[in-house]
């Protein structure tokens, strides 16, 4: 019978878990849409795309951040183990490295000089997708290879909210440490 109720409780978890985290998740994907949308009809010469990156990535930033401190918190409340925890944290943790990711890649596709060290020059909106997704991971994690670099202040600027989120993210975590309630 208790594992049925594990099972029960651990569905429910994941339930509130994706209610929690569905808002921006949908605004992440929405704006790498309206990225991909303006990248192929505007005129990148003429239009400051670069602005609307930087603008996009600091409300992105304030929506990770308010659903991170509010929506988040009430449900570490409610976590009964370790491996939920982790769910949670998990979760915040791709959904903004994902979507800094998809903010380097538009710069770069806006312009190719606004980073440094990309080996392989294309036009492929995944294959830099999958480059700077390496880049938001090494930077989230502040490891900092330096393979990768922004050389444009637009993209020294979105690095810093990156890097702000992530020293957040982590004072979040291990300030919500001991409010796990285990069941056992």
């Amino acid at each position: 019978m208790s594992d049925r109720l594990n099972r029960i409780r651990e569905k429910s978890f994941f339930k509130l878990l994706f209610g929690r985290t569905a808002l921006p998740v949908f605004i992440i994907l929405g704006i790498a849409l309206v990225y991909v949308l303006l990248m192929s009809l505007i005129d990148h010469s003429s239009f400051a795309f670069h602005i609307i990156i930087a603008t996009a990535a600091f409300i992105k930033t304030i929506v990770i951040t308010v659903t991170t401190l509010k929506q988040l918190s009430k449900l570490i409340d409610i976590c009964h183990s370790v491996k939920e925890l982790l769910w949670v944290f998990g979760a915040i943790v791709f959904i903004s490295i994902f979507s800094f990711a998809t903010d380097y890649t538009c710069l770069y596709q806006f312009d190719h000089t606004t980073f440094e060290g990309i080996a392989v020059h294309s036009n492929s909106y995944i294959f830099n997708l999958y480059h700077f997704f390496y880049f938001s991971v090494i930077t989230f994690s502040t490891v900092g290879y330096g393979d990768i670099t922004p050389v444009s202040e637009v993209a020294r600027f979105v690095v810093m909210l990156e890097i702000f989120l992530s020293f957040l993210l982590i004072v979040f975590a291990l300030a919500n440490i001991k409010k796990i309630h285990l069941n056992e």
